[in-house]
């Protein structure tokens, strides 16, 4: 509608009927998910506010949903893979909300499977125009990154037995050839950390074998890493390559950049290629 005050009850009627009837939400959440797209991206401040409360009582009622079982975070993460490579500012924004969201609260961290459909998206996103969307992507990276690593349950297990992990290096290997030298270096120590935590794991050395008590935490890792060792070992003929192109890269990081070690992509990709030789 045309009218800011219409748009903006509209809105507000829609936040009281998700939170007093969440199945109903929940039947109609693609529509529903449709309409904040377009609210995120209104131009009138007070629509968007009351898009936003929108938006979080629905990413309440949507999460609570799959985790008891009555909704399907198979339905609608593929969908969010698809937004990812929008150009619409709002549109990203939103979808990597969303994705967060899952990621934080979902049970058995489902999202997993599904990370080779948008990772290359999200790793562009680093170099975005917009401040707050390479900051949402960031935030993102930093969040999953350690969920592909290390596990200690059997949610987990069953989590890393779906990661795709030869699907996401290959994604990995493409993003290093991006323009921004700051994304190369980020998909770098991606590809080190997954490299270091599950090929290091998938072989126990002759210490570990002999250590007795002190390898019971080593061998129970190897436990939980074998399914992922297996589909990381089926890409290092995806992985060389990107070892190759980044060794050339002597990119170093900025101040701001706290999360990433103190090294250019050149050291990163090193270590990568020592632990493989090892």
């Amino acid at each position: 509608d045309h009218s800011q005050r219409v748009r903006y009850y509209a809105t507000e009627s829609l936040f009281n009927v998700t939170k007093v009837i969440p199945s109903l939400a929940v039947r109609h959440f693609f529509i529903l998910f449709e309409i904040l797209r377009s609210l995120y991206a209104d131009v009138d401040l007070d629509v968007r506010s009351g898009a936003e409360l929108l938006d979080k009582k629905l990413k309440e009622v949507i999460v609570g949903a799959i985790n008891s079982g009555s909704f399907s975070a198979d339905a609608c993460v593929p969908v969010f893979a698809r937004f990812v490579y929008m150009r619409n500012k709002a549109t990203k924004q939103l979808t990597l909300t969303w994705l967060q969201e899952f990621s934080e609260k979902l049970v058995g961290d489902p999202i997993l499977e599904f990370l080779h459909l948008f990772l290359g998206g999200i790793f562009a996103m680093i170099a975005d125009p917009n401040a707050t969307i390479r900051q949402l992507a960031l935030e993102f990276l930093q969040l999953v990154l350690p969920k592909l690593l290390f596990g200690n349950n059997e949610d987990f297990e069953d989590a890393q037995q779906k990661v795709d992990f030869d699907k996401i290096l290959q994604s990995l290997v493409l993003t290093m050839e991006h323009p921004d030298p700051f994304v190369r270096k980020v998909a770098m120590y991606w590809m080190l950390r997954i490299v270091q935590a599950h090929m290091s794991s998938a072989f126990p050395t002759n210490s570990d074998q002999k250590g007795g008590e002190k390898s019971v935490a080593k061998q129970a890792s190897v436990k939980y890493l074998t399914a992922a060792s297996t589909s990381v070992r089926n890409a290092l003929p995806h992985v060389l390559p990107g070892i190759l192109v980044s060794i050339g890269d002597t990119h170093q990081s900025r101040a701001k950049d706290t999360f990433l070690p103190d090294q250019t992509t050149h050291n990163l990709a090193e270590q990568a290629n020592t632990c493989l030789q090892d």
